[in-house]
């Protein structure tokens, strides 16, 4: 290489570095500006957690990456598009994790038992949206994010889904009668029956008296609509959800859901909520379930500390006549630097009225950290 060329070479790195170097030395620049004028943030969590799964066949401690949720990494756009039209975009994945949260297996070797978390070395897409919202007519989003009937209602500061099982939902239920695994997870005897993260285009009316309504449509003849609703009245803060979802297959044809949740200025909270599904399948299947927590700043000077209780029952998710029923404790810590410590004890047990079958209970104890940035 030539003096010319690494002279050249040199001069643009150190331009480059020197450009860079405010943005990573400082934590209040944080926020950056692209050439169009929009706001950029960056922000994220890494999350790592110690997992003790037992379903009986099968019991052992692993390493995963968080709890009720994984590492990730996101990008948040903000920009003014006219006097009256804000746009925003949001791009968020899973962090690529050697040990990645909710593939804690259990699989049969002989009469013996494993356990295992599955590897997982790639970035899983979460959020790729672009939102536009108007000053009085409500907003638009195109991308992959929530549907429309994602909006079961909680205000518990445990960060648990109370949707079934928040942690262990890749163990095989094992079957005592049969001395093995069988085919089926934990996780999938439970579902909330409520909307997820998909492809759509999405409509939010802006908040009136509290209520905001929405609707999406994903492809392939799948819609939703959702109505919420959030107020405070004293000092208790509530807030409520009604949804339905009509779904891309004929089994189930819809899903239909509601709940309310309650919080008191002195940290306590609960909520319910109750869902179902129907359709061309004689299987037709419901869940509910119900939480209480409370919250406090007076344990700890170093931030919150949160309680809680969950109990889920779920009927006829997969099979019919089956019964699954799920207990879990939930501890937070909130910390300094965006640092908090959280555990879990959660026991799901299973009933079915098939008599040649005895399924055993699968329990989970987790510990972790999560520091977000």
């Amino acid at each position: 290489m030539s003096i010319k060329t690494t002279l050249k070479t040199s001069v643009a790195a150190a331009a480059l570095f020197a450009v860079s170097a405010p943005v990573v030395s400082s934590p209040a620049a944080a926020g950056m500006a692209n050439g169009n004028d929009n706001g950029v943030v960056i922000s994220g969590s890494l999350n790592r957690a110690l997992q003790y799964v037992d379903n009986g066949l099968a019991n052992d401690w692993v390493h995963t990456d968080g709890g009720t949720d994984n590492s990730r990494l996101r990008i948040l756009i903000s920009g003014q598009l006219t006097e009256s039209i804000k746009v925003g975009g949001t791009w968020e994945a899973n962090l690529p994790a050697s040990q990645k949260q909710g593939n804690t297996t259990t699989t049969s070797v002989g009469q013996q038992g494993s356990v295992s978390a599955a590897s997982d070395a790639a970035f899983t897409l979460r959020k790729s949206d672009i939102k536009f919202t108007h000053a009085t007519m409500g907003s638009l989003s195109i991308g992959q994010g929530p549907v429309a009937s994602n909006n079961k209602p909680s205000l518990d500061s445990t960060s648990n889904n109370n949707a079934g099982m928040s942690h262990g939902g890749s163990v095989m239920v094992y079957d005592k009668t049969a001395n093995a695994n069988t085919t089926h997870t934990a996780g999938s005897q439970f579902t909330s029956y409520y909307g997820v993260r998909d492809d759509r285009v999405r409509y939010d009316t802006p908040s009136i008296m509290g209520f905001v309504a929405s609707a999406a449509f994903a492809g392939n003849n799948y819609y939703d609509a959702g109505l919420k609703y959030g107020a405070t009245y004293g000092d208790v803060q509530v807030a409520a959800a009604v949804q339905m979802q009509h779904m891309k297959t004929d089994s189930p044809t819809e899903r239909f859901g509601g709940g309310f949740a309650l919080k008191h200025s002195s940290g306590l909270s609960g909520g319910a909520h109750i869902a179902k599904e129907v359709g061309n399948d004689p299987i037709d299947g419901k869940s509910w379930g119900v939480e209480a927590g409370y919250t406090t700043k007076e344990m700890s000077s170093l931030g919150a500390t949160s309680f809680n209780v969950i109990y889920t029952e779920a009927e006829d998710t997969l099979t019919e006549n089956l019964e699954a029923e799920n207990i879990g404790f939930h501890f937070s810590q909130s910390l300094p630097a965006g640092v908090n410590v959280y555990a879990a004890y959660e026991v799901a047990s299973f009933d079915d009225a098939d008599a040649t079958t005895s399924l055993d209970d699968v329990s989970v104890f987790l510990l972790g950290t999560r520091l977000k940035f």
